[in-house]
């Protein structure tokens, strides 16, 4: 996965040209050979699995420690891109904690593909059980293809794995570190995607389509979104551009702020006067 936002230095022809659409080939690739032969994800899954005990590793406390902290880095990453956005808006005229393209960037990355692509239409549309909840495997469901809607519906579904889609979309941060340590960051990262896409594995959660696929797409999108924020002529001037657009709008915040402020002292200094009664009118009497 490689971001080229100077097409004059990509050598015509070669891989770092066309990244998307080498994302895009390698992820249908992929997808036709689990399509073709499904008997992959079956001899792969079995190498978890134990007669009589299903999926042992499930059962380890170490595996769901890693687990949760694959759940919960893409989560703190999330919180803190937040924070960095509230913290413009309370001091406008300071500048922003991180890039707004940064912002917007991983922002987008993880809207549209974990939460749109993946949890809000593969999931809902393809009704893949899980390899524990299959016959082959102790289970009752019958066995169904990447890419296949079965033709039940399944409250715990397989195709694609949403964990390991969150965390392939943490990928991206390697290009964003300075250069010296871009590679070393880069492969710990797609480490860490790899081991969590093994250990949903290890858990019989999911398939390695499942797991495969996901990447894919999420590379897919991340390549992208990374056209679209960085790799166009004159989108180094966007950071300007949503730095003003984000102070302005922390302005007239802070002019609502103090306008709404305004209005409910002047409202409280006249409670008191409205609720004293009126002074008594002494009654005219003729001398």
């Amino acid at each position: 996965m490689v971001y080229v936002t100077q097409a004059g230095r990509a050598p015509r022809g070669s891989v770092h040209e066309k990244p998307l659409l080498l994302a895009l080939l390698v992820t249908l690739t992929l997808s036709a050979i689990f399509v073709s032969f499904p008997a992959i994800d079956l001899a792969v899954a079995r190498l978890f699995y134990v007669e009589g005990q299903g999926f042992p590793a499930s059962g380890i406390a170490a595996l769901h420690t890693f687990r949760a902290f694959g759940q919960y880095f893409p989560l703190t990453l999330t919180i803190v891109l937040v924070i960095g956005l509230v913290l413009k808006l309370i001091y406008p005229s300071r500048p922003s904690l991180f890039p707004p393209r940064f912002t917007l960037y991983f922002a987008s990355l993880f809207l549209f593909g974990p939460a749109l692509l993946v949890n809000g239409i593969f999931k809902p549309l393809f009704d893949r059980p899980r390899p524990r909840s299959i016959i082959e495997f102790g289970g009752t469901e019958p066995f169904v293809h990447a890419w296949g809607l079965g033709g039940n519906v399944f409250d715990d579904r397989s195709f694609v794995s949403g964990e390991a889609a969150v965390v392939v979309c943490l990928i991206p941060l390697a290009f964003f570190v300075p250069v010296v340590w871009r590679r070393c960051v880069f492969w710990l990262l797609s480490l860490f995607a790899a081991l969590t896409g093994l250990n949903r594995m290890a858990f019989g959660a999911h398939f390695l389509s499942d797991v495969l696929i996901a990447a894919g797409l999420m590379v897919i999108l991340s390549i992208a979104l990374a056209y679209l924020f960085y790799g166009r002529s004159g989108s180094a001037s966007c950071d300007i551009k949503l730095e003003a657009a984000m102070t302005d709008v922390g302005h007239r915040l802070h002019a609502l702020r103090r306008q709404a402020i305004a209005a409910l002292t002047r409202r409280l200094s006249l409670t008191p006067m409205l609720l004293s009664p009126a002074p008594a009118v002494a009654d005219d009497k003729e001398t």
